[in-house]
């Protein structure tokens, strides 16, 4: 089951590290203090749009506010049996393993999309990640930061695609290809069940 989402904590402690006032990033973001307050305290839900915004602001990619402990993606339950990650938390090495358990995700309740990780972190040249949208839900995209290519597999489900004035819709195990500045639109076409996808990005961005 998915928690509410609360990207405060990391956003206060972004925004210390950084040595920002509220007001700094209110500034920066177009956002007032007291909406960037009721965040960081959990009150608020933040949109999408925000939320770029906010992670544009402290130079960070979106990704950054993805949830300590996720819960896995009803739709590849059936496909994935996961591994506890206690095995992760005992050792400070690096590992290029992703547990299935153990995948951070970014849920965005405004929308319904919900994202999960699958690279170790994003400090390399792609990013891949688990999308997935229920049905009649749908995410506007807005334009990143940089350039980016994307590439995107159907897991389940129908995903519809909008890049610039077309629209494309996806089933399972069809993939679609393209510049990250052409995307418009992402929804579920999906009538009874939701749509999930695996999104591949370089430069690591989203």
């Amino acid at each position: 089951m998915a928690q509410n989402f609360n990207p405060g904590t990391h956003l206060r402690k972004l925004r210390k590290e950084r040595g920002f006032s509220l007001r700094e990033v209110a500034r920066r973001t177009d956002l007032s203090a007291s909406f960037l307050s009721q965040v960081e305290h959990g009150i608020s839900n933040v949109s999408l749009d925000s939320l770029i915004k906010i992670a544009e602001a402290l130079d960070v990619p979106l990704m950054y506010f993805l949830e300590e402990q996720p819960a896995d993606i009803e739709n590849l339950s059936s496909h994935i049996d996961p591994e506890p990650c206690e095995d992760i938390d005992r050792t400070n090495t690096y590992s290029p393993v992703v547990r299935a358990g153990c995948r951070p995700r970014l849920i965005l309740p405004p929308s319904g999309v919900e994202y999960q990780l699958l690279v170790p972190d994003l400090s390399h040249k792609m990013e891949a990640v688990i999308g997935q949208l229920s049905p009649g839900s749908s995410n506007v995209a807005r334009r990143l930061r940089e350039e980016t290519e994307e590439f995107i597999y159907v897991l389940s489900g129908e995903l519809l695609i909008g890049l610039g004035d077309q629209e494309y819709t996806l089933r399972p195990g069809d993939s679609i290809n393209f510049a990250g500045d052409k995307l418009t639109k992402l929804a579920c076409a999906s009538v009874d069940r939701d749509a999930s996808w695996i999104s591949v990005i370089t430069p690591p961005v989203f």
